[in-house]
Formats: structure tokens, sequence, C-alpha cells
């Protein structure tokens, strides 16, 4: 008669932290949010900057308001503009457009007039892609004859394709087509997007 042996297995033994890895690894995060915590907030334009600007003063800080946010966060500025309504409630982003021809943008009249009104080939040549980008998701409808909320869809769609526009670029290059309008249209489109800057920034976190 042979004798049963009972095998039992044996639970394979968990491996053993490096102490020296587990002190890195805290050390790297204590300094990553010793880091976050000491960088100064970021600088936002104050309602007399963004008064200054609508006037025509250069800025810098201007875009600062629509920096690091994505569709969603740019949906929900948007949503407490309409509610203001400063926009109209119906409005909303056209879901497709044509890719125009950028030489149609190179043509157009009031690309001329802030080439010439720039002089600086420098400063043409920082404003205008930016510009021309939005014009392109836009469908090329001139920016001449934008509104307020055709500037509106054009930045949800460059957050929507994660396009990395300079917005203070953007933004005073259409606001130099509208002061440069001679029709009460440019002056009232000015109007809108002051109060609506003065909204977002009201609005957005440092």
């Amino acid at each position: 008669m042979s004798e049963t042996t009972d095998v039992t297995e044996t639970p394979a033994a968990k491996p053993v932290p490096d102490p020296d890895k587990v002190a890195a690894a805290k050390a790297a995060a204590a300094a990553k949010a010793a880091a976050a915590a000491a960088a100064p907030p970021r600088a936002l334009p104050s309602d007399e900057d963004i008064s200054a600007w609508i006037h025509g003063a250069d800025v810098p800080i201007l875009g600062a308001v629509f920096e690091g946010i994505d569709v969603k966060r740019f949906d929900a500025l948007v949503m407490q503009i309409r509610k203001e309504e400063l926009v109209p409630q119906h409005w909303q982003v056209l879901s497709s457009h044509a890719a125009p021809d950028d030489m149609v943008f190179e043509q157009l009249p009031e690309v001329g007039r802030l080439r010439a009104r720039y002089k600086d080939q420098e400063l043409s040549r920082k404003r205008l892609p930016h510009l021309r980008y939005a014009w392109r998701e836009l469908g090329g409808r001139r920016p001449n004859i934008w509104t307020v909320p055709d500037l509106l869809a054009a930045m949800r769609r460059i957050y929507d394709k994660k396009h990395p526009v300079d917005w203070t670029e953007l933004l005073s290059a259409v606001r130099d087509i509208w002061r440069d309008s001679d029709l009460p249209f440019g002056r009232d489109q000015l109007e809108i997007l002051w109060a609506c800057l003065v909204l977002v920034r009201k609005n957005t976190k440092k």
C-alpha cells in the first residue's frame, strides 16, 4: 500500500518594495507639489487692461483668460455669455464647413489694410497666421463681416482641434479689423466683445 503525500502550494511571496525607490518617488511627488504651490498665479488682464486693449492698446496678457482650458470649459464660458444675452440664445457652432484656399485670404482687402496698419512686418507675421486659421475654421467667411458669435465659433473649433493659437494675437487682429470699420457694425461688435471679455475674466480663475 502506497503512502499518499499531500502537497500544498505555497503562495508566492510578494516582492518587497525597494525602500530607496519608494523614498525617491515620495520625494519627487513632494517636490512637484511644492513647485506647484510656489508657482505664482498666472497674470490675467484687469478690467482696465481690457478697456485699454479695446481702444487699441497693446496688452500682451489679454489672451491669458483663454489659455489652459478645453472645449468643455470654453462651452461653460460661452454659456455664461449667452445667459447675459451678449450673444443670441439660439446661436450654435456650425458642424461642418468647406476648407478655403489660403490665397483667397491673402487677397482680402481687410487683410491688406491690416498689413498697412501694422507696417511692422514682424507684427503682421505674428498676427495674420492666427487670423487665417480662424478664417479657415469659419469656411472662408470674410473677417470684416464677422460677429462676436462668429469669433466664438472659430475659437471653439480651434479648441476642439487643439490647434496652438496665440489668443492675444488672434483677438487683436479681429479687434483691429472692427476698429478700422467705417460702419457702426464694427463699433457694435467691439462693445459686445468688450462685455464678453470682462465677463470671461470675471469667471476665470488664476
